[in-house]
């Protein structure tokens, strides 16, 4: 387990780190290399790791969620006693089956949900149910629901787990967002009003364009007519002076 510990820290120091997973880590059923160093915890995971006894867990006061399910744990709870702002506990797929082992949870005056998965001989769910929400007046989530059999509403639990604490958070996530929205709508806008500017000196230059094109046209028809004249005028010459050959020819002048 110390090498799995290690491993998780990567270099970092025990008392800045705020999650730390061992789950499926090879342990002889007792926690070793988990110290009150690691003050700053705020999630632990220990799933699947063969533990058979909490007698080593250390003073974790910040801790908040907690999972030891699927190991091999049959009492023990009391230690945990010192996790005193512990929110959410997932102890199911254990070997509890006495519904007096979660006495020494009523001391956890912050645990709101716990996953435990209790089958005690005798007693039907419901019975059982009940007798654990009022063991623990505090719980309002028992296996994923409340009292009434309400399943909890997924909105409330980010994807670590735990409740949602401060919705000025993503308040203000919601103003940055409106205030990033008005700036686009902005940008927009200029955007728009340098298209349009853009569009009307193009037609005006376009214009330009258009008119001279016009005067050019306007001005080859005229040269195009002078240049008809001009032919006629050489034209009427020559038939001039081939009359008077033929005169010539006939002998009448």
């Amino acid at each position: 387990m110390d090498k799995r510990i290690n491993l998780e820290l990567r270099g970092r120091q025990p008392s800045k780190l705020k999650e730390l997973d061992l789950s499926g880590c090879k342990t002889g059923g007792e926690i070793e290399g988990l110290t009150e160093e690691f003050e700053s915890l705020e999630f632990l995971d220990f799933s699947n790791s063969n533990i058979t006894n909490l007698k080593t867990f250390p003073k974790l006061p910040n801790l908040r969620k907690l999972d030891f399910s699927g190991n091999r744990l049959s009492k023990g709870l009391e230690n945990l006693k010192t996790c005193t702002n512990l929110k959410h506990l997932m102890i199911s797929r254990n070997r509890f089956r006495e519904l007096d082992i979660l006495e020494p949870l009523k001391s956890l005056e912050h645990l709101t949900h716990l996953d435990v998965g209790i089958d005690i001989p005798g007693v039907d769910q419901p019975q059982l149910r009940l007798k654990v929400f009022e063991l623990l007046p505090n719980l309002q989530y028992l296996d994923g629901y409340d009292i009434d059999g309400n399943e909890e509403d997924d909105d409330a639990v980010i994807p670590n787990g735990m409740p949602r604490l401060d919705d000025d958070v993503s308040d203000g996530d919601d103003e940055l967002e409106d205030e990033e929205g008005e700036e686009e709508e902005e940008d927009d806008e200029d955007s728009d009003e340098g298209e349009g500017e853009t569009g009307i000196e193009a037609r005006y230059v376009n214009g330009v364009v258009l008119q001279e094109d016009e005067d050019d046209e306007d001005y080859n028809e005229d040269a195009s007519e002078d240049e008809d004249d001009e032919v006629e005028e050489d034209e009427e010459p020559e038939q001039s002076t081939r009359g008077k050959k033929r005169k010539l020819d006939d002998g009448t002048v």
